[in-house]
């Protein structure tokens, strides 16, 4: 992969990964369409555990976009290796 698409690729998936940790403890989760309209919506996302389990994609995509950072990082040299003894 080229290192501009790389480097979208990281901003995305930190991106996204912020929102979605965000997303679930803020009000517009519990106040939009969706919740107020259907009950059986309302009574899923406003259990603790859907909210626990979105945050924690969240981090894991938080956790790929530092890992894809680190992998780029050592592909262009940046990292200084330890010589062998």
């Amino acid at each position: 992969m080229s290192r501009a698409l790389t480097i979208i690729y990281i901003l995305f998936c930190f991106e996204m990964g912020v929102f979605l940790f965000v997303l679930p403890w803020v009000s517009l989760w519990s106040k939009n369409f969706f919740v107020a309209q259907y009950p059986w919506v309302s009574s899923i996302a406003l259990n603790y555990f859907v909210r626990g389990a979105v945050s924690g994609v969240g981090l894991a995509d938080i956790w790929l976009a530092i890992f894809e950072l680190w992998r780029l990082r050592r592909q262009l040299g940046l990292v200084q290796t330890r010589s062998a003894r």
